[in-house]
């Protein structure tokens, strides 16, 4: 085992080189950083045990010195880091008298070798504050840097009726407050309104306030009337069940956006159903269901004119990651469900058969179904990924209906919402 004596200061300006820490290093480094009392408990060759306000946690080395921000470590510019995690030797590890925990509770490591193929033999200075520690002490504290610690809100038709999801659409253009607000629905309801949109076109400045449009084979924004010939039930006056987009797409778009620019029609009533809600009642009451549905395949196809798009996919996703195993996604989509490709001839398929009917028959409960009529100049937004949606049959003798929609990724709309998160919350 090392031995290492521990001091507060280096006393070698030669070894304690300055070294520049990229701007977001100091988001880490607020209020906080004086909040939290670093304490070291023990050191060894691999790693070391510090006390962070009395609470125990381990650092690996090799972690630590992959996580180095210092300018020599990640780009000023780009941000991007300037070495591989193979780089680093197994056997690296604080030098004598280079651990050191300083006056405002950061942690300093002067490292005892170099990067494997480095040129450069001077020894390498890192520097780690006590918010940033804390942050990578814990899973749970990891997750609240990233968002993931705010859960979302299962719904019912009774719960989020009492739920304020309606946004002005000049305080979301516009607002700081507006867009977070929004942002703040969506990931925990997964769905919101914006009132008095006006404008053909505005569903895009809707999109692009989150981030960049998701092209598809329909266009960057498309039209939803009912027309002859249609190329999907959408585009039609046929009631259309519940289901999420592009499901036979590699990766579907995350939001979807729908302004309704004229609605004078008899039916047409859209409903909406948190599928995390029912698939979360599957779990309680039925894991052996749940499980099935985690695991079995199934495959979504479009298959129209010139267009043959597939892929296969369970209907519940969860994400493996995060503690609990949270749902991350759903996929349903009985309209563009292809036949199966397993082999249906094992007993598997039909217990899935009977799993998928306890999951329809819970998105099926009007309880758990929002129904509304889309008004002329609204716009809903909604999680594809989560939220599913439907219409009813509509009579196209009775007036006009008319939606236009955009899809833009879940990745910017995270981007959107820890920005914003960091912002307000600083």
């Amino acid at each position: 085992m090392l031995t290492y004596r521990i001091i507060r200061l280096l006393t070698n300006n030669s070894i304690r080189r300055i070294v520049q820490y990229p701007s977001f290093y100091r988001l880490f480094n607020t209020k906080t950083q004086q909040n939290n009392q670093i304490k070291l408990k023990s050191i060894n060759d691999t790693h070391t045990t510090l006390l962070i306000n009395d609470k125990e946690t381990k650092y690996d080395w090799i972690f630590l010195r992959d996580s180095c921000q210092c300018d020599q470590c990640i780009d000023s510019s780009t941000k991007q880091k300037l070495y591989n995690t193979t780089d680093i030797p197994l056997t690296i590890s604080p030098q004598h008298q280079g651990f050191n925990i300083l006056n405002d509770n950061s942690l300093e490591i002067i490292w005892n070798q170099p990067l494997l193929n480095q040129t450069d033999t001077n020894v390498h200075r890192s520097l780690y504050s006590s918010a940033w520690l804390q942050t990578y002490s814990s899973s749970k504290n990891i997750a609240h840097a990233r968002y993931h610690d705010r859960s979302p809100v299962y719904w019912n038709r009774n719960n989020i009726q009492q739920v304020n999801l309606h946004v002005k659409c000049d305080d979301y253009l516009n607002s700081d407050e507006g867009l977070y607000t929004v942002l703040k629905h969506l990931n925990d309801y997964g769905l919101v309104f914006i009132d008095n949109v006006h404008g053909e076109f505005t569903v895009e400045r809707l999109t692009e306030r989150i981030g960049s449009i998701r092209h598809s084979f329909y266009g960057k924004s498309w039209d939803v009337k009912s027309m002859k010939q249609a190329i999907n039930v959408a585009y039609t006056s046929q009631a259309l069940g519940l289901h999420m987009d592009l499901l036979y797409f590699e990766a579907p778009p995350g939001l979807q956006f729908l302004h309704s620019l004229a609605n004078s029609v008899k039916g047409g009533a859209a409903y909406y159903v948190d599928s995390f809600h029912a698939a979360n009642i599957l779990r309680q009451n039925n894991l052996q269901a749940f499980e099935i549905l985690c695991s079995y395949p199934v495959t979504f196809h479009y298959r129209n004119i010139d267009r043959h798009y597939h892929f296969t996919r369970s209907t519940i996703v969860l994400n493996r990651y995060l503690p609990d195993n949270p749902i991350d996604h759903i996929n349903y989509s009985p309209p563009f469900q292809a036949p199966f490709e397993s082999d249906t001839s094992k007993p598997e398929f039909r217990q899935f058969i009977q799993a998928l009917q306890y999951f329809r028959d819970l998105l099926e409960d009007p309880n758990n179904q929002l129904e509304l009529v889309l008004e002329k100049d609204q716009c809903v937004i909604f999680h594809n990924r989560r939220v599913l949606h439907a219409r009813r049959e509509f009579d196209t003798a009775t007036g006009n209906r008319w939606l236009k929609g955009c899809y833009t990724d879940l990745d910017n709309f995270k981007d959107r919402l820890r920005t914003y998160r960091e912002k307000f919350q600083s």
